[in-house]
């Protein structure tokens, strides 16, 4: 869907001017706004995963976009929900930062987006109570900001509302560090600083690129966050290399997307002794 033209590139601007006076400039979403304008300018922040992630969404759910309710956790300046909406989708973004949601709503406004809405709230306030089941869950950039034992609370919930498929984008550790033990399971990750400890609550606030209160977070093993999200309901986890290859680093990345199924658990009728071994889990490089 191309850019809403009723409003003038001078009304435009001039708008777009009144939101950076109030809440700052844009941080990272690029995001045309009609007449040639965007958030930021046409030729910064080329990000090439919009159109990656579009791509995978339609390939998976195998649905038109207008028949999906997506959710967009922590979604900054609202980029991928937006770019949903404007395919067709019922679309709900949950971001914890007020400036990121005013300028995300300041575009959806500008598309007159009706299926949009932005929720001024924090991710670890998913519930399917709160906010309903989706067909789709964007989980893109916000595991590695939650503390132990909030990262797996969030992801119980994660699974709870989704009803499809959900696409998690992390940082991970590449060592298992420290154990964590979590409803009888272990896990194994290790600790990240995001604020100094005397950091006050307007610092925190302003830090638009670390958690929102927690000091330090928790990152988990590649196998830690792949046992926890099959734990917590999804039945298949798939590693998805066209997303975070943007990512990658010479030797061990320690950031992947995982592709994350919501289906029903399948039994192996040929074999009762592999139906004895469960779904297994996948073990830690021992970190002695």
């Amino acid at each position: 869907m191309p850019a809403d033209l009723s409003l003038s590139a001078a009304q435009i601007e001039q708008a777009k001017q009144a939101i950076i006076d109030q809440y700052g400039p844009w941080t990272a979403h690029n995001i045309h706004l009609g007449h040639g304008i965007y958030t930021l300018d046409p030729q910064s922040a080329r990000d090439i995963r919009p159109r990656w992630l579009t791509q995978i969404v339609a390939d998976i759910a195998q649905r038109p976009f207008q028949q999906l309710r997506i959710l967009d956790l922590a979604c900054l300046e609202g980029w991928y929900a937006i770019e949903f909406a404007l395919q067709g989708a019922e679309v709900v973004g949950i971001e914890g930062r007020k400036a990121s949601v005013e300028k995300a709503r300041f575009v959806k406004d500008i598309h007159h987006l009706d299926r949009l809405t932005f929720y001024h709230d924090d991710v670890r306030n998913l519930s399917v109570a709160n906010y309903g089941h989706f067909d789709v869950i964007l989980c893109l950039g916000i595991l590695y900001h939650l503390d132990a034992p909030d990262v797996f609370a969030f992801i119980e919930q994660l699974a709870a509302c989704c009803r499809g498929f959900a696409i998690v984008d992390t940082h991970i550790s590449v060592t298992p560090e420290v154990e964590q033990t979590y409803q009888g399971q272990s896990y194994w990750g290790q600790y990240y600083q995001e604020h100094e400890e005397a950091a006050s609550p307007a610092e925190r606030e302003q830090a638009a690129w670390a958690s929102l209160d927690n000091p330090k977070s928790f990152w988990l093993t590649r196998p830690s966050l792949v046992n926890c999200l099959q734990t917590s309901g999804f039945t298949s986890v798939y590693e998805c290399y066209k997303f975070s290859q943007g990512f990658a680093k010479q030797g061990v990345s320690d950031r992947l997307a995982l592709l994350a199924m919501r289906g029903q658990p399948q039994t192996v009728y040929s074999s009762p002794l592999v139906e004895q071994l469960g779904t297994g889990k996948w073990p830690e490089i021992d970190p002695h």
